[in-house]
């Protein structure tokens, strides 16, 4: 079982109480009204920031800096899983083909050799030309 949704859930829960707690921080301590601080704080998590609606002074400036910081490991954090995710996908994925193909392969050659004792032919001869086959191309 995968532990990817649950670390989906935390980076989702961490962008929330981050998107919260920055928004009521710059609310009090920047200077912004809270639609403004929501505002700063969703285009600077997902964006460069435009700079149109910034915190006040310098203990603006650290907020801005603490949600910058902050909201990198959220986005980094949450890109890892989905990326984990999407690589255990394709990986579980190969190994069924793989698991296919072994299957075919060993049903194909229970034929064949099946084949060969209706026909007369000894197991040995059959992977002795199947190997030849294989150094041929």
């Amino acid at each position: 079982m995968s532990s990817y949704p649950r670390y989906a859930g935390m980076v989702v829960a961490y962008m929330v109480v981050l998107i919260a707690a920055s928004t009521a921080v710059t609310t009090w301590f920047g200077g912004l009204s809270p639609e403004d601080s929501f505002y700063f704080v969703v285009q600077t998590l997902w964006t460069v920031g435009y700079g149109d609606v910034v915190p006040s002074g310098e203990t603006g400036m650290w907020v801005s800096t603490a949600v910058i910081l902050l909201g990198t490991i959220g986005i980094t954090s949450a890109l890892g899983v989905v990326g984990g995710m999407v690589l255990e996908h394709h990986s579980e994925r190969g190994r069924r083909i793989d698991e296919e193909i072994a299957a075919g392969t060993r049903r194909g050659m229970e034929a064949l050799y099946a084949w060969g004792e209706r026909n007369g032919v000894r197991r040995e001869d059959i992977d002795r030309a199947l190997g030849e086959a294989d150094d041929e191309g």
